[in-house]
């Protein structure tokens, strides 16, 4: 073991969650009231039971309610044991504001240490939905 080791890449083995998003269907209508739904799956892969959080971040033109005021969600899940899974759906929903074009959806799974106030480590996923 030389002296560059200790600064060089370490391998992680796997990761804290498996997480799954789809959006049903993958467009919305275009300054009018239209809404999708988010299917998010999350699984623990890791050996320990984990904290968790997730939370869900849209741009300005979309809501995660038929108003429009709220961008983002956070859901807590609570402690999810080793192998356990989590399933469930989420809307997503375009407005008077909502221009065409494509939108990122921003998915963030967090895994969190002892309370929702430190997290240690989280999964993101970013999925693309078009409003026409």
């Amino acid at each position: 073991m030389g002296l560059f080791d200790l600064f060089s890449k370490k391998v992680v083995k796997g990761g804290l969650y498996d997480l799954q998003c789809e959006l049903h269907p993958f467009r919305l209508a275009a300054y009018k009231n239209d809404g999708v739904d988010l299917d998010v799956y999350l699984q623990n892969v890791h050996d320990q039971p984990l904290l968790t959080s997730i939370t869900i971040s849209v741009p300005r033109q979309l809501g995660m309610d038929r108003t429009g005021i709220s961008h983002e969600r956070e859901i807590r899940l609570g402690e999810i044991a080793p192998g356990a899974s989590k399933r469930f759906k989420l809307g997503v929903f375009s407005n008077q504001k909502s221009a065409p074009g494509t939108y990122p959806v921003d998915v963030f799974a967090s895994a969190h240490y002892r309370d929702y106030g430190h997290v240690l480590n989280e999964v993101r996923k970013r999925l693309t939905i078009r409003v026409e």
